[in-house]
């Protein structure tokens, strides 16, 4: 049987019906999280990341799914926002690295994208935890990759790892203690299933005309004792830059670090209770650009504050 071709075009369509799949539950997927801090913004980060990455390619005209691709991963990194922001990046880079130096994709792409997507995933995780958007990306590349071995096309197997990845978010509190406790399932897992949900609506003819923005509220800021620290997340321009001793050495001054790019682009992402300290370093080894700082202990009372209301 022939293999259909697909563009960069058809990428691009799919990944702006994610956004408003992401832009539709953010306050949905705020209200879940509880790991690894409750602060309440992983939909608002998810969202912010692929919108940046949607926007990039907005106005392309090409074709190529190597440079469409290739310029979303790029966007996402720069766009991305906290710790499921980061990994969703890293999730649009794997599927990019699969699709370099190709004019078109198939149905067997589709699925190789995401293995590397899952492989990418993972590494950008110091001690990866199963329960989390790793598991789900990881078992959506698995049923891809059957799909692609049965030769089904793109259409059934994007819904194959739609509908893995619903239950394997619904599995997720069976695997983390945190999100059994609390009674949820886990926040990034589910944004990577509307992720995918976005992607299959595309395919089933929808767009992005049927969905309605919603605005977010604003808040106030709360003084609070201090218990996790502040989220810092910023990039690092530069030539030769050292990731792996970055990394190495920020795990000691922070929690839930992240640090993923090449030798010319670093995005860092660190809970940590002395930014200074991290900036300082950081800026000994490049440009640092796009820094922001978010209180993680506000965030968490009033993440706490919103469910006992």
């Amino acid at each position: 049987m022939e293999e259909i071709l697909y563009d960069g075009q058809l990428y691009k369509q799919a990944l702006k019906l994610a956004e408003f799949q992401l832009e539709k539950r953010i306050d949905e997927l705020n209200a879940l999280n509880v790991f690894p801090v409750p602060d309440g913004d992983t939909g608002i980060n998810m969202y912010l990341t692929i919108k940046a990455a949607a926007a990039d390619v907005e106005d392309s005209t090409a074709t190529s799914i190597s440079e469409v691709s290739a310029k979303a991963a790029r966007a996402a990194l720069l766009g991305a926002r906290g710790n499921s922001g980061v990994i969703l990046s890293q999730i649009l880079h794997g599927m990019a690295k699969t699709m370099e130096m190709k004019e078109h994709f198939t149905s067997i792409d589709f699925a190789q994208a995401l293995r590397s997507a899952s492989d990418m995933a993972y590494r950008s995780i110091t001690k990866p935890v199963e329960g989390t958007i790793l598991t789900v990306i990881r078992e959506a590349a698995d049923i891809a990759h059957k799909q692609a071995e049965r030769g089904a096309s793109l259409k059934q197997t994007i819904g194959a790892v739609t509908s893995q990845a619903r239950d394997t978010v619904k599995k997720t509190p069976e695997l983390l203690s945190q999100l059994k406790e609390a009674g949820v399932v886990d926040a990034g897992g589910k944004g990577l299933y509307y992720f995918f949900l976005g992607m299959k609506q595309y395919f089933s003819g929808k767009n992005s005309n049927s969905i309605t923005r919603k605005k977010t509220a604003k808040v106030k800021a709360i003084q609070i004792e201090r218990k996790y620290g502040f989220d810092l997340q910023f990039l690092i321009e530069g030539k030769k830059l050292p990731l792996m001793k970055l990394r190495k050495t920020l795990l000691g001054m922070g929690e839930s670090v992240l640090v993923v790019g090449d030798e010319q682009l670093i995005r860092v992402h660190i809970h940590t209770k002395d930014t200074q300290s991290v900036l300082d370093y950081c800026n000994k080894q490049g440009l640092l650009r796009d820094v922001t700082q978010e209180d993680l202990d506000e965030q968490a009372t009033r993440f706490s504050s919103k469910k006992t209301a």
